[in-house]
């Protein structure tokens, strides 16, 4: 299987680090050369494209209550009675700003509530 070289991203005139637009135009941030063009003639027509994967979820928002985003497979109920992989989380900020958020998780068979720091 063939794999294309990979594309490079220094301008071709003095060597500077450069990021090329999607269309594979290089604008050199280096102000004493200032090249703008194509980063090389064999890539010029060359276009990135990024595939965006779908994921399926439910947002659930009661008046009394915000359960957040059904996730399916990611969690596992810890009631043993129970051992759902259907859970409700969602993100929530109980300690100070430096410190990394808390998620909220709720089973959505039997309502069971806990946290994951």
């Amino acid at each position: 299987m063939w794999v294309p070289p990979p594309v490079p991203m220094f301008c071709p005139e003095c060597g500077t680090l450069a990021f090329p637009t999607p269309t594979g135009v290089i604008n050199c941030t280096n102000y004493k050369c200032g090249y703008q063009g194509p980063q090389n003639k064999e890539f010029a027509n060359v276009q990135s494209s990024t595939k965006a994967e779908t994921r399926v979820y439910e947002v659930i928002k009661d008046s009394d209550e915000m359960k957040g985003v059904l996730t399916i497979g990611d969690y596992i109920c810890p009631d043993l009675k129970c051992q759902s992989r259907e859970v409700y989380s969602y993100l929530e900020q109980t300690r100070s700003s430096d410190e990394p958020e808390t998620r909220m998780l709720t089973c959505k068979d039997c309502g069971k509530g806990w946290r994951e720091f």
